[in-house]
Protein backbone atom coordinates (compact mmCIF):
# COMPACT_ATOMS: atom_id res chain seq x y z
CA UNK A 1 0.00 0.00 0.00
CA UNK A 2 1.20 3.50 -0.86
CA UNK A 3 0.48 4.76 2.66
CA UNK A 4 2.66 2.05 4.18
CA UNK A 5 5.55 2.77 1.82
CA UNK A 6 5.29 6.49 2.48
CA UNK A 7 5.35 5.96 6.24
CA UNK A 8 8.34 3.60 6.10
CA UNK A 9 10.25 5.86 3.71
CA UNK A 10 9.81 8.95 5.88
CA UNK A 11 10.48 7.05 9.12
CA UNK A 12 13.64 5.47 7.68
CA UNK A 13 14.87 8.86 6.44
CA UNK A 14 14.26 10.44 9.84
CA UNK A 15 15.95 7.51 11.58
CA UNK A 16 19.11 7.86 9.50
CA UNK A 17 19.20 11.64 9.94
CA UNK A 18 18.68 11.54 13.72
CA UNK A 19 21.19 8.71 14.19
CA UNK A 20 23.75 10.62 12.15
CA UNK A 21 23.22 13.79 14.20
CA UNK A 22 23.52 11.84 17.46
CA UNK A 23 26.70 10.14 16.22
CA UNK A 24 28.24 13.50 15.25
CA UNK A 25 27.39 15.01 18.64
CA UNK A 26 28.84 12.01 20.44
CA UNK A 27 31.96 12.13 18.25
CA UNK A 28 32.57 15.80 19.09
CA UNK A 29 32.11 15.14 22.81
CA UNK A 30 34.36 12.08 22.63
CA UNK A 31 36.99 14.02 20.68
CA UNK A 32 37.09 16.67 23.40
CA UNK A 33 37.60 14.03 26.08
CA UNK A 34 40.28 12.18 24.10
CA UNK A 35 42.19 15.36 23.28
CA UNK A 36 42.20 16.21 26.98
CA UNK A 37 43.62 12.78 27.77
CA UNK A 38 46.22 13.20 25.02
CA UNK A 39 47.33 16.55 26.45
CA UNK A 40 47.76 14.93 29.87
CA UNK A 41 49.80 12.15 28.25
CA UNK A 42 47.36 9.36 29.04
CA UNK A 43 47.12 8.33 25.39
CA UNK A 44 49.24 9.07 22.34
CA UNK A 45 48.04 11.77 19.98
CA UNK A 46 48.40 9.59 16.88
CA UNK A 47 45.77 7.07 18.06
CA UNK A 48 43.11 9.62 19.04
CA UNK A 49 41.18 9.29 15.78
CA UNK A 50 41.38 5.50 15.87
CA UNK A 51 39.99 5.39 19.40
CA UNK A 52 37.31 7.94 18.47
CA UNK A 53 36.14 5.89 15.49
CA UNK A 54 36.01 2.67 17.49
CA UNK A 55 34.23 4.37 20.39
CA UNK A 56 31.60 5.74 18.00
CA UNK A 57 31.13 2.29 16.46
CA UNK A 58 30.79 0.85 19.96
CA UNK A 59 27.85 3.15 20.75
CA UNK A 60 26.21 2.96 17.35
CA UNK A 61 23.69 0.25 18.34
CA UNK A 62 22.33 2.42 21.16
CA UNK A 63 22.30 5.50 18.93
CA UNK A 64 20.42 3.61 16.23
CA UNK A 65 17.82 2.45 18.77
CA UNK A 66 17.22 6.00 19.97
CA UNK A 67 17.30 7.34 16.41
CA UNK A 68 14.70 4.82 15.28
CA UNK A 69 12.46 5.63 18.24
CA UNK A 70 12.61 9.36 17.56
CA UNK A 71 12.35 8.82 13.79
CA UNK A 72 9.03 6.97 14.08
CA UNK A 73 7.82 9.50 16.65
CA UNK A 74 8.59 12.51 14.44
CA UNK A 75 7.06 10.85 11.38
CA UNK A 76 3.77 10.02 13.09
CA UNK A 77 3.74 13.42 14.85
CA UNK A 78 4.04 15.22 11.50
CA UNK A 79 1.18 13.20 10.09
CA UNK A 80 -0.95 14.22 13.07
CA UNK A 81 0.14 17.85 12.89
CA UNK A 82 -0.56 18.16 9.14
CA UNK A 83 -3.98 16.48 9.57
CA UNK A 84 -2.92 13.52 7.46
CA UNK A 85 -4.00 11.15 10.22
CA UNK A 86 -7.41 12.82 10.22
CA UNK A 87 -7.76 12.21 6.48
CA UNK A 88 -6.56 8.61 6.84
CA UNK A 89 -9.05 8.06 9.67
CA UNK A 90 -11.85 9.26 7.44
CA UNK A 91 -10.73 6.68 4.87
CA UNK A 92 -10.81 3.88 7.44
CA UNK A 93 -7.05 3.80 8.14
CA UNK A 94 -6.37 4.38 11.81
CA UNK A 95 -3.43 4.07 14.14
CA UNK A 96 -3.80 0.29 14.33
CA UNK A 97 -3.24 0.01 10.56
CA UNK A 98 0.01 1.99 10.83
CA UNK A 99 1.32 -0.61 13.25
CA UNK A 100 1.97 -3.02 10.37
CA UNK A 101 4.47 -0.85 8.42
CA UNK A 102 6.07 0.24 11.69
CA UNK A 103 6.69 -3.37 12.70
CA UNK A 104 8.08 -4.22 9.25
CA UNK A 105 10.56 -1.37 9.59
CA UNK A 106 11.30 -2.56 13.13
CA UNK A 107 12.41 -5.95 11.78
CA UNK A 108 14.88 -4.26 9.41
CA UNK A 109 16.25 -1.83 12.00
CA UNK A 110 16.28 -4.58 14.64
CA UNK A 111 18.45 -6.72 12.36
CA UNK A 112 20.94 -3.86 12.04
CA UNK A 113 20.91 -3.28 15.81
CA UNK A 114 21.47 -7.01 16.41
CA UNK A 115 24.44 -7.08 14.04
CA UNK A 116 25.96 -4.09 15.78
CA UNK A 117 25.30 -5.37 19.29
CA UNK A 118 26.33 -8.99 18.75
CA UNK A 119 29.39 -8.42 16.56
CA UNK A 120 30.60 -4.86 15.96
CA UNK A 121 30.31 -3.55 19.54
CA UNK A 122 32.46 -6.31 21.15
CA UNK A 123 34.84 -6.18 18.17
CA UNK A 124 35.36 -2.43 18.59
CA UNK A 125 36.01 -2.86 22.33
CA UNK A 126 38.57 -5.59 21.62
CA UNK A 127 40.31 -3.40 19.03
CA UNK A 128 40.48 -0.44 21.41
CA UNK A 129 42.08 -2.56 24.12
CA UNK A 130 44.49 -4.02 21.56
CA UNK A 131 45.58 -0.57 20.35
CA UNK A 132 46.09 0.71 23.90
CA UNK A 133 48.05 -2.39 24.95
CA UNK A 134 50.28 -2.28 21.88
CA UNK A 135 51.00 1.40 22.49
CA UNK A 136 52.08 0.66 26.06
CA UNK A 137 54.49 -2.01 24.83
CA UNK A 138 56.23 0.29 22.39
CA UNK A 139 59.72 1.43 23.27
CA UNK A 140 59.77 4.46 20.98
CA UNK A 141 59.41 7.79 22.82
CA UNK A 142 57.52 9.40 19.94
CA UNK A 143 54.27 8.48 21.66
CA UNK A 144 54.90 11.00 24.45
CA UNK A 145 52.86 14.18 24.66
CA UNK A 146 54.68 17.48 24.27
CA UNK A 147 55.11 19.45 27.48
CA UNK A 148 54.18 16.51 29.71
CA UNK A 149 56.38 14.28 31.87
CA UNK A 150 55.97 10.72 30.57
CA UNK A 151 57.05 7.50 32.28
CA UNK A 152 58.94 5.18 29.94
CA UNK A 153 60.67 1.84 30.46
CA UNK A 154 62.35 0.85 33.74
CA UNK A 155 60.97 3.86 35.57
CA UNK A 156 62.57 6.37 33.23
CA UNK A 157 60.99 9.78 32.89
CA UNK A 158 60.99 11.60 29.55
CA UNK A 159 60.01 15.17 28.84
CA UNK A 160 60.04 16.90 25.47
CA UNK A 161 59.11 20.51 24.96
CA UNK A 162 58.32 19.87 21.30
CA UNK A 163 57.39 16.67 19.45
CA UNK A 164 57.53 16.59 15.65
CA UNK A 165 55.96 13.28 14.71
CA UNK A 166 56.30 13.79 10.96
CA UNK A 167 60.04 14.42 11.16
CA UNK A 168 60.48 11.98 14.05
CA UNK A 169 62.35 14.43 16.29
CA UNK A 170 62.09 15.75 19.83
CA UNK A 171 63.03 19.25 20.93
CA UNK A 172 64.58 20.21 24.31
CA UNK A 173 64.53 16.81 25.94
CA UNK A 174 64.82 15.96 29.64
CA UNK A 175 65.38 12.36 30.78
CA UNK A 176 66.05 10.77 34.15
CA UNK A 177 66.77 7.29 35.47
CA UNK A 178 68.93 6.29 32.51
CA UNK A 179 70.92 3.72 34.50
CA UNK A 180 69.45 1.47 37.17
CA UNK A 181 70.81 2.22 40.65
CA UNK A 182 72.35 5.54 39.62
CA UNK A 183 71.03 9.05 39.99
CA UNK A 184 71.31 11.13 36.90
CA UNK A 185 69.48 13.34 34.48
CA UNK A 186 70.11 14.39 30.92
CA UNK A 187 69.18 17.67 29.28
CA UNK A 188 69.59 17.83 25.50
CA UNK A 189 68.70 20.28 22.79
CA UNK A 190 67.18 17.62 20.53
CA UNK A 191 66.63 13.92 20.18
CA UNK A 192 65.41 11.31 17.76
CA UNK A 193 64.70 7.56 17.99
CA UNK A 194 66.50 5.11 15.78
CA UNK A 195 66.93 1.35 15.43
CA UNK A 196 70.20 -0.52 15.03
CA UNK A 197 69.91 -2.30 11.67
CA UNK A 198 72.29 -5.08 12.74
CA UNK A 199 70.83 -5.98 16.15
CA UNK A 200 67.36 -4.48 15.89
CA UNK A 201 67.77 -2.72 19.26
CA UNK A 202 66.00 0.58 19.82
CA UNK A 203 67.86 3.71 20.91
CA UNK A 204 67.09 7.32 21.65
CA UNK A 205 69.85 9.59 20.30
CA UNK A 206 70.16 12.76 22.38
CA UNK A 207 72.02 15.61 20.67
CA UNK A 208 73.95 18.55 22.16
CA UNK A 209 73.34 18.23 25.89
CA UNK A 210 74.68 17.63 29.38
CA UNK A 211 74.65 14.56 31.62
CA UNK A 212 74.36 15.26 35.35
CA UNK A 213 75.29 12.09 37.24
CA UNK A 214 75.24 11.54 41.00
CA UNK A 215 73.84 13.53 43.88
CA UNK A 216 74.76 17.22 44.07
CA UNK A 217 77.47 17.82 46.71
CA UNK A 218 78.93 14.28 46.54
CA UNK A 219 82.53 13.77 45.57
CA UNK A 220 81.50 11.56 42.66
CA UNK A 221 79.10 14.10 41.18
CA UNK A 222 79.99 14.93 37.61
CA UNK A 223 78.77 16.88 34.63
CA UNK A 224 79.49 15.47 31.19
CA UNK A 225 79.08 17.50 28.03
CA UNK A 226 78.22 15.43 24.95
CA UNK A 227 77.43 15.90 21.30
CA UNK A 228 75.45 12.66 20.90
CA UNK A 229 74.35 10.25 23.60
CA UNK A 230 72.63 6.96 22.70
CA UNK A 231 70.17 5.72 25.29
CA UNK A 232 69.03 2.13 24.91
CA UNK A 233 65.26 1.66 24.98
CA UNK A 234 63.54 -1.55 25.98
CA UNK A 235 59.88 -2.47 25.68
CA UNK A 236 57.90 -2.18 28.87
CA UNK A 237 57.24 -5.33 30.80
CA UNK A 238 53.50 -5.52 30.32
CA UNK A 239 50.96 -8.19 31.13
CA UNK A 240 47.79 -8.27 29.08
CA UNK A 241 44.80 -7.53 31.31
CA UNK A 242 41.99 -10.08 31.25
CA UNK A 243 39.43 -9.35 28.51
CA UNK A 244 36.36 -7.43 29.60
CA UNK A 245 33.05 -9.23 29.41
CA UNK A 246 31.51 -6.57 27.15
CA UNK A 247 34.37 -7.09 24.70
CA UNK A 248 33.95 -10.87 24.61
CA UNK A 249 32.71 -12.27 21.33
CA UNK A 250 29.19 -13.65 21.25
CA UNK A 251 30.41 -17.16 20.50
CA UNK A 252 32.79 -17.12 23.48
CA UNK A 253 30.07 -15.60 25.64
CA UNK A 254 27.80 -18.58 25.05
CA UNK A 255 30.40 -20.94 26.52
CA UNK A 256 30.46 -19.08 29.85
CA UNK A 257 27.96 -19.53 32.66
CA UNK A 258 29.08 -16.91 35.18
CA UNK A 259 26.64 -14.12 36.19
CA UNK A 260 28.53 -11.39 34.30
CA UNK A 261 28.42 -13.37 31.05
CA UNK A 262 24.71 -14.08 31.46
CA UNK A 263 24.03 -10.40 32.15
CA UNK A 264 25.99 -9.37 29.06
CA UNK A 265 24.17 -11.94 26.92
CA UNK A 266 20.78 -10.67 28.09
CA UNK A 267 21.91 -7.09 27.48
CA UNK A 268 22.81 -7.83 23.87
CA UNK A 269 19.44 -9.51 23.28
CA UNK A 270 17.70 -6.53 24.88
CA UNK A 271 18.88 -4.02 22.29
CA UNK A 272 16.64 -5.13 19.38
CA UNK A 273 13.82 -5.95 21.80
CA UNK A 274 13.99 -2.42 23.17
CA UNK A 275 13.50 -0.98 19.70
CA UNK A 276 10.45 -3.23 19.18
CA UNK A 277 8.78 -1.99 22.36
CA UNK A 278 9.72 1.65 21.84
CA UNK A 279 8.02 1.76 18.44
CA UNK A 280 4.67 1.26 20.21
CA UNK A 281 5.39 4.14 22.56
CA UNK A 282 6.41 6.27 19.57
CA UNK A 283 3.05 5.74 17.86
CA UNK A 284 1.19 6.45 21.10
CA UNK A 285 3.10 9.59 22.07
CA UNK A 286 3.07 11.03 18.54
CA UNK A 287 -0.56 12.13 18.88
CA UNK A 288 -0.79 15.91 18.64
CA UNK A 289 -2.85 18.67 17.05
CA UNK A 290 -2.04 21.98 15.30
CA UNK A 291 -2.69 23.98 18.49
CA UNK A 292 0.16 22.25 20.32
CA UNK A 293 3.86 22.91 19.82
CA UNK A 294 6.02 20.85 17.51
CA UNK A 295 8.03 19.42 20.39
CA UNK A 296 5.21 19.05 22.89
CA UNK A 297 5.32 15.24 22.72
CA UNK A 298 9.09 14.98 22.74
CA UNK A 299 9.41 15.44 26.50
CA UNK A 300 7.17 12.46 27.23
CA UNK A 301 9.03 10.32 24.69
CA UNK A 302 12.42 11.14 26.22
CA UNK A 303 11.02 10.42 29.69
CA UNK A 304 9.84 6.97 28.57
CA UNK A 305 13.24 6.23 27.03
CA UNK A 306 15.10 7.30 30.18
CA UNK A 307 12.87 5.17 32.42
CA UNK A 308 13.21 2.17 30.11
CA UNK A 309 17.00 2.40 29.83
CA UNK A 310 17.44 2.91 33.58
CA UNK A 311 15.27 -0.11 34.34
CA UNK A 312 17.40 -2.20 31.99
CA UNK A 313 20.60 -0.98 33.63
CA UNK A 314 19.17 -1.77 37.08
CA UNK A 315 18.05 -5.22 35.96
CA UNK A 316 21.47 -5.94 34.46
CA UNK A 317 23.16 -5.00 37.73
CA UNK A 318 20.80 -7.19 39.73
CA UNK A 319 21.45 -10.08 37.35
CA UNK A 320 25.23 -9.66 37.71
CA UNK A 321 24.99 -9.76 41.48
CA UNK A 322 22.72 -12.80 41.46
CA UNK A 323 19.66 -11.05 42.91
CA UNK A 324 17.57 -12.05 39.89
CA UNK A 325 17.31 -15.66 38.67
CA UNK A 326 18.96 -16.25 35.27
CA UNK A 327 15.65 -17.34 33.74
CA UNK A 328 14.14 -13.93 34.50
CA UNK A 329 17.13 -12.03 33.15
CA UNK A 330 16.01 -8.73 31.69
CA UNK A 331 12.79 -10.20 30.36
CA UNK A 332 10.69 -8.79 33.20
CA UNK A 333 11.61 -5.22 32.21
CA UNK A 334 10.59 -5.81 28.58
CA UNK A 335 7.37 -7.53 29.68
CA UNK A 336 6.46 -4.63 31.97
CA UNK A 337 7.14 -1.96 29.35
CA UNK A 338 5.38 -4.01 26.64
CA UNK A 339 2.22 -4.34 28.73
CA UNK A 340 2.19 -0.60 29.37
CA UNK A 341 2.76 0.12 25.68
CA UNK A 342 -0.03 -2.25 24.58
CA UNK A 343 -2.46 -0.72 27.08
CA UNK A 344 -1.68 2.85 25.97
CA UNK A 345 -1.75 1.87 22.29
CA UNK A 346 -5.16 0.24 22.60
CA UNK A 347 -6.60 3.35 24.22
CA UNK A 348 -5.00 5.65 21.64
CA UNK A 349 -6.23 3.49 18.74
CA UNK A 350 -9.76 3.68 20.17
CA UNK A 351 -9.49 7.51 20.44
CA UNK A 352 -9.77 7.34 24.20
CA UNK A 353 -7.70 9.26 26.79
CA UNK A 354 -4.51 7.51 27.76
CA UNK A 355 -5.31 7.75 31.44
CA UNK A 356 -8.74 7.44 33.03
CA UNK A 357 -9.68 10.43 35.10
CA UNK A 358 -10.88 9.70 38.58
CA UNK A 359 -14.19 11.33 39.52
CA UNK A 360 -14.94 11.98 43.13
CA UNK A 361 -18.55 12.10 44.21
CA UNK A 362 -19.80 14.87 46.42
CA UNK A 363 -21.00 13.93 49.82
Amino acid sequence: MIIYRAFNREAARNTVAITLVLAIIMAFVGLTVLLGRAVRGDIAEDIVLQILGLETLRRLDLLLTLGFYLGVLMTAARWYRDSEMTVLGACGIGLAQLLRPALILTVVIGGAISALGFYFTPWSLTQMEHIKNERQRQAQPMGVAAGVFNEATNGRIFYAERVNREAGTLGYVFASGLEKGKEGVVVARAGYPHTDERTGDHFLALVDGNLYEGAPGDAGYRIVRFETLHVRLEPKSFIDPPPKVDGTSTRALLTRSDPEARAEWHWRISKPLTASVLVLFALVLAHTDPRRGRLSNLFGAILVYVIYSNLLALAQTLLKKGYVPPAAGLWWVHALMLLIAIYLFSRRAANRPLFTRLSWGRE
